[in-house]
């Protein structure tokens, strides 16, 4: 159990020195100049020392401890972690003045950890000196990131007040200090200067301080990875995985994701182990043989999801990552939309967002708590000039016609930075202009224009001269009346010329005659839009056009009298249709009028028929003629009963123009009267009443009624 206990606190040490090297691992190819500089307590007390009680008194008196294995294990482990741009610095108690080794990072990680495990000191005392040379020499370094990192288990000699030293300290300059064991000197935090502390005063408190300060330190590039289960997550993309498993008889075999594909570290584990060199000046101590892990690292595109770690003999593990982001700028228009063809990018006013990717891809990647806080600034340069602003997320951005460059840089768990430059050419459309600088005077005579001279139109561009290759470009503008005249013009005809932004314009009449209508002063319309690469060139503009029309009153109102003429006809005819003018057969006349017929022998009933009216259709349907028709006013069978002719007359009335056809007619009465003999052209009116009498049947028919009475 002491070993175990042992074992969990020197990795936990191990981890506390190694934080602030991990986030390497996270950086991206902008990854920070890092200098560390660690004190290392290499006296005599982390092989045998007094153990003394709360009150200072010594219980145990020349204890021998294996602190020395776990702190060489410890930095061995550091080393192991190491990033390309790391260096680190140790030095050690026993000798001061210089660093006792200078390890980089890019010596690779079998290099540096063996340095360490074959570095061998003399146990003296724990002298203050040691944080002043390396605080001194870490002052003089010029460095993204500086830590300071104490790790000691004793009382520092030669100093008054370590707060009052660590306090004037220069504002980049970071101090990790963990006192280790019941004797360990102590110092007051500051994090808002950059001085973080914490103390362990036995086993059991080391795992949980070098915990809180490991998570502290890495800045949340350390997984949570399930004990019991081996499993972790992550929910942005990564690029490389550092596994550090603890155990006595480690091996990594590799990650599953959660579809069962195995990774296999890019790299040959590195292993790193206790310590069996111990202080030249000592011979007897203590080795803990159960100091035993093994570092991986894994390259690869690990997307976001779950996965497991696939490792025996481990009692603890740990992994940081690196994630696999890029930064994307995004240009929202006015709208508040994205601007997604950014080859097609308009001057003008844009908001600049900023977001992560996935490394060489457009996926974007969400925000996530394993980034940390994220910070991004932009510097744009707009044809060749460099704004004075570094825009942030949301800022406004005013775009020119132009070159622009956007270099973008992102700050994610505090020193891993990825950055990039955007370079697009910027449109604006263009507008055109135009001005006339010569108006002739027209004149319209019986054959046409009397003189035609152009007009002449000078076109600018954004209110500039045009240049030569933009002259070059520019195509032929449409030119028409700007609103309707009585008058008609053929089509304007439209000369480029050589000179620059000038136009000749003619007017032109259809067929080359003149049209009805008076030729007065009216504006005319010239337009232009076309695309030119990117841009759009357009402009409308209105001018006036001068004429005067010589033509006689009757040559220039032709139409007009030809109109006249054609309404008067239309209105004649139209009053022959009128009625008073045109005579119309009453409207009370029943197109169906009923005929009772009274039967004279007995035995027969009244029976009940329709007679018939017919108009005449054609002097129904031409003016001026007085409407004819006739009617049927006896049934079917009943023969010698002509039909009524009738004629209109004025008053809706009417006259019977077949009159001689019923005279003589005894059995026909016309309203209970015989036509007379020297009738001609009888009036009737729609209540007349017409009366047949045969030997058997008495007809009846009264022609504007429905249905008439028995009688």
């Amino acid at each position: 159990m002491r070993m175990q206990r042992i074992v969990s606190s020197l990795l936990i040490v191990a981890l506390i020195v190694s934080a602030i090297s991990i986030s390497v691992s996270a950086v991206t190819s902008n990854a920070p100049k890092r200098v560390i500089n660690l004190v290392y307590d290499d006296s005599g007390s982390m092989i045998i020392t007094d153990i003394k009680d709360k009150n200072g008194n010594v219980v145990e008196k020349d204890k021998k401890v294996d602190t020395w294995c776990q702190a060489k294990y410890a930095i061995e482990v550091f080393a192991s972690l190491m990033g390309d741009n790391d260096t680190l610095n140790i030095y050690v108690m026993s000798s001061y003045t210089k660093p006792k080794l200078v390890l980089k990072g890019s010596d690779g990680a079998v290099a540096n950890v063996s340095k360490v495990h074959n570095m061998i000191t003399a146990a003296n005392n724990t002298p203050f000196g040691s944080v002043k040379q390396a605080y001194s020499d870490l002052v003089k370094t010029v460095a993204d990131e500086k830590w300071l990192v104490v790790l000691t288990d004793g009382e520092f000699q030669n100093v008054d007040n370590i707060d009052a030293y660590f306090a004037q300290k220069e504002t980049d300059i970071k101090v990790m200090f963990l006192g280790m064991g019941p004797q360990a000197d102590g110092i007051t935090p500051n994090e808002a200067n950059n001085i973080f502390y914490k103390e362990a005063k036995n086993n059991s408190e080391i795992l949980k301080q070098v915990t809180d300060i490991s998570t502290q330190i890495f800045n949340s590039d350390r997984l949570n990875v399930n004990a019991s289960s081996k499993t972790f997550s992550f929910d942005v993309p990564m690029a490389e995985l550092v596994v550090f498993a603890q155990g006595a008889n480690v091996k990594i075999n590799g990650i599953k994701n959660s579809d069962g594909k195995l990774f296999s570290s890019s790299t040959i584990p590195v292993t790193v182990k206790y310590s069996d060199k111990p202080a030249t000046n000592y011979s007897d101590f203590i080795i803990s043989k159960d100091l035993l892990g093994s570092v991986a690292t894994f390259k690869d595109d690990f997307i976001a999801g779950e996965y497991t770690i696939d490792v025996s003999g481990a009692e603890t593990i740990e992994i940081y990552y690196k994630p696999n982001v890029e930064i994307a700028a995004y240009l929202k228009d006015g709208n508040g939309d994205e601007v997604t063809d950014l080859t097609d990018l308009e001057a003008g006013e844009y908001t600049i967002d900023f977001g992560f990717v996935k490394g060489g891809t457009s996926e974007k990647v969400s925000q996530s708590k394993l980034l940390g806080d994220v910070t991004y600034e932009a510097k744009v340069t707009n044809n060749g000039i460099t704004h004075e602003k570094t825009y942030a997320s949301g800022d406004k951005i005013i775009l020119d016609e132009g070159s622009l460059s956007i270099s973008v840089m992102a700050k994610y768990l505090d020193y891993n930075t990825v950055s990039t430059q955007l370079d697009y050419t910027i449109f604006k459309n263009k507008g055109i202009t135009y001005e006339v600088i010569d108006e002739p005077n027209y004149t319209i005579n019986s054959s046409g224009f009397e003189e035609i001279k152009p007009i002449v139109v000078k076109a600018l561009l954004d209110s500039k001269e045009f240049t030569q290759e933009q002259w070059d470009m520019m195509g032929i503008p449409t030119v028409q009346l700007s609103e309707k005249q009585d008058f008609k013009m053929g089509d304007f005809i439209i000369k480029k010329t050589e000179e620059l932004g000038i136009y000749h314009i003619y007017p032109s009449l259809i067929d080359e005659a003149p049209s009805s209508g008076t030729y007065s002063d009216c504006n005319f319309q010239i337009e232009y839009k076309e695309k030119h690469g990117n841009e759009t060139w357009s402009g409308i503009s209105e001018s006036p056009i001068k004429m005067q029309d010589n033509r006689s009153w009757i040559e220039r109102n032709r139409d007009l009298v030809i109109k006249l003429i054609i309404l008067a006809i239309v209105l004649f005819i139209v009053l022959g249709y009128v009625p008073g003018i045109k005579k119309y057969l009453p409207s009370k006349l029943k197109t169906r009028p009923t005929i009772t017929a009274n039967p004279l022998v007995p035995g027969n009933e009244v029976k009940y028929f329709k007679g018939l009216l017919e108009k005449n259709i054609f002097t129904t349907i031409i003016p001026y003629i007085p409407q004819r028709g006739r009617i049927k006013f006896v049934p079917s069978g009943v023969y010698g009963v002509p039909k009524l002719e009738l004629k209109a007359t004025s008053g809706r009335r009417m006259i019977l123009l077949n009159t001689r056809a019923f005279v003589g007619k005894d059995n026909i009465t016309i309203s209970g009267q015989k036509v007379p003999k020297n009738s001609d052209k009888l009036k009737l009116t729609a209540g007349s009443i017409l009366a047949v009498t045969t030997p058997e049947w008495k007809y009846r028919c009264q022609l504007n009624t429905e249905r008439n009475k028995k009688k």
